[in-house]
């Protein structure tokens, strides 16, 4: 009934959360610039790729502090990634590619909508993060 179907699995690796992404088409990991999440998103990279033999996975940064700042951490990631993931892979698989989709701007509009109990593309649709959301969309159904 749907063309897409988009679900917010959570941060940490469970059970139920592996065997939902391993019905998926597609896996989309959105990480923040802080340790603990890159560490998160790191971690269900490897499971993902060693346990599913997931060769693609999307990535989105979330709350970038600057322009370009996405860009730095999938380049961050994808190494750690080549480095010890690739290796410990099945012979045959192909690396782990991660494809940065868009970066969230840090935009204290987002606050603003969370505090009113309302959608930031309807009380704001000109923010910052609204509109990398937007892109982010676009991208993800053309």
């Amino acid at each position: 009934q749907f063309d897409r179907v988009l679900l917010d699995t959570g941060a940490g690796i469970s059970d139920v959360v592996l065997y939902a992404v391993s019905l998926a088409d597609e896996v989309l990991v959105i990480a923040t610039p802080e340790p603990t999440s890159l560490t998160d998103a790191y971690a269900t990279i490897k499971v993902l790729a060693t346990q599913q033999q997931r060769e693609a996975i999307r990535l989105i940064v979330n709350q970038a502090g600057r322009v370009g700042e996405g860009r730095v951490i999938r380049g961050q990631l994808q190494q750690v990634v080549d480095k010890f993931v690739t290796p410990s892979l099945a012979p045959g698989s192909g690396a782990v590619k991660l494809e940065l989709i868009g970066e969230i701007p840090s935009d204290p509009a987002v606050r603003e909508a969370v505090q009113k109990r309302r959608l930031l593309l309807e009380l704001m649709p000109g923010a910052p993060a609204a509109k990398a959301m937007g892109e982010i969309a676009a991208k993800l159904a053309p």
